[in-house]
């Protein structure tokens, strides 16, 4: 059949046929696509490093101790931030996949992916709300958990707009976009909520803000993106899209497998970090809570920062040398950056300290995209994104469980805050094994 580049529908909402030829984007296009990325990160990173410690401080006031044989549990407030986080991170792995996979045959008349992101962004909407106004520890977990639901419903399917419209030798230049776009969201998210509301007690208002930026960057990509129609009849049933859904083809995409299980362990570095931050600097300083949520978002905002620096120049870097080998070098930066941390007497040296971590992800991030996108087969592009969102989400179901508890126990029920020195030293492994799985993936592309 020869490819179709006509649109299938005119007005507000471009439709293309699924066989149309992917043309060239333009700067401005590709800031339109990549602007959903913004809203994520504008949500995600202060709520998860910033609002929800903040929260679970006011609602767990302090540490108790837990009795299970012969072993001793002290479950205190980075315990309970870490099973908050964890139960929201678990709906990310089941979910995303699954409404990413029934996007690939989805045969709306608006195209395949738009349906799935208008209703995740109103939920978004909806239970972002409702978190504001939470008044206890188990509303707040039920209300992240619904809201994690929806923020999965639209991510899926909005990573497979990538894959979907960008042609291939573009691809590298649209996931720096993403990168940016992530990175510039995730500054404005720090500096508005983190250094700004929250530091002048206004964090209903702080969160607030989470639910309207969701509401114009879904409503500019909803509009703004083209989106393909599938007119062909779907082949897989929708069970098994959704049972596809969580399984890659590791015989033959063997690289992208190894990519995701070094993506998985590096991602777990920056996350643990993230998480624990705001709690790290509170006690182990003695600041309150309003001041911790402004040193740690300025630590946050740093790393970020030099983040954006390096992945305008590390994207340059990786044609030269290849993107595996950027990869690799952000893994044994990031392993530094973490092992100085330990050892950080002040909180101008955990700033400069960050500086060097802030590298690591700019880097990471800058190739990242353009290499999964790579080692994937295009016609099951949402699928395939969506799984590369398991990495993602089980970074943060995995690594919090673990440093969490051990924080706590270590700490001992607050006497002591050596437990935070424990975690820089466990994120340190995470980034050697990111490293060491790194070695089997190859540089090749997949059509």
């Amino acid at each position: 059949m020869a490819s179709v580049s006509a649109p299938l529908s005119r007005g507000i909402l471009k439709t293309l046929h699924e066989s149309a030829v992917r043309e060239p984007i333009s700067w401005r296009g590709m800031l339109v696509l990549s602007a959903f990325w913004f809203a994520i990160a504008y949500v995600m990173q202060p709520l998860g490093s910033t609002i929800i410690p903040v929260l679970v401080g006011d609602f767990i006031t302090h540490a108790t101790t837990l009795q299970v044989g012969p072993a001793t549990l002290h479950l205190d407030i980075n315990t309970y931030v870490a099973i908050l986080d964890t139960f929201g991170a678990a709906f990310a792995i089941v979910w995303q996949p699954a409404i990413g996979a029934l996007s690939d045959n989805h045969t709306a008349a608006i195209g395949r992916r738009r349906p799935f992101i208008a209703i995740g962004v109103v939920g978004d909407i909806i239970f972002l709300t409702l978190i504001a106004f939470v008044t206890s520890y188990w509303m707040l977990l039920v209300a992240y958990a619904f809201f994690q639901m929806a923020s999965n419903t639209a991510q899926g399917p909005y990573q497979g707009m990538l894959p979907d419209q960008v042609p291939a030798n573009q691809r590298a230049e649209a996931s720096g976009y993403y990168g940016m776009m992530n990175m510039v969201g995730t500054i404005f998210g720090f500096v508005v909520v983190g250094a700004i509301l929250i530091p002048t007690h206004h964090l209903r208002l702080a969160i607030l803000t989470l639910p309207l930026v969701v509401a114009v960057a879904g409503a500019l990509v909803f509009v703004g993106v083209p989106d393909r129609r599938i007119t062909r009849k779907p082949d897989p049933s929708v069970a098994r899209s959704v049972f596809l859904s969580f399984a890659i083809d590791a015989r033959r995409y063997g690289d992208f497998a190894w990519l995701m299980v070094s993506r998985l362990f590096f991602l777990m570095a920056p996350v643990g970090v993230s998480t624990f931050a705001l709690n790290y600097i509170r006690f182990t300083f003695n600041y309150t809570k309003e001041q911790a949520s402004l040193y740690s978002s300025i630590l946050l905002a740093v790393v970020v920062v030099f983040a954006a620096i390096m992945s305008m120049t590390a994207g340059f870097l990786a044609q030269r040398y290849g993107k595996k080998r950027m990869v690799a070098a952000a893994c044994i930066i990031g392993a530094a950056g973490s092992t100085l941390l330990i050892f950080a007497p002040s909180l101008m040296w955990i700033l400069i300290f960050g500086v060097i971590l802030g590298i690591s992800l700019g880097v990471f991030l800058s190739v990242d995209w353009a290499f999964m996108t790579d080692l994937i087969p295009k016609a099951e592009a949402g699928r395939y994104m969506g799984v590369s969102n398991i990495a993602t989400a089980s970074a943060g179901l995995i690594a919090r469980p673990i440093l969490g508890p051990i924080i706590d126990a270590f700490n001992n029920n607050r006497t002591s805050t050596v437990g935070y020195r424990v975690m820089f030293g466990i994120v340190t492994v995470f980034y050697v094994i990111a490293f060491v799985t790194l070695r089997p993936v190859r540089e090749i592309k997949v059509e």
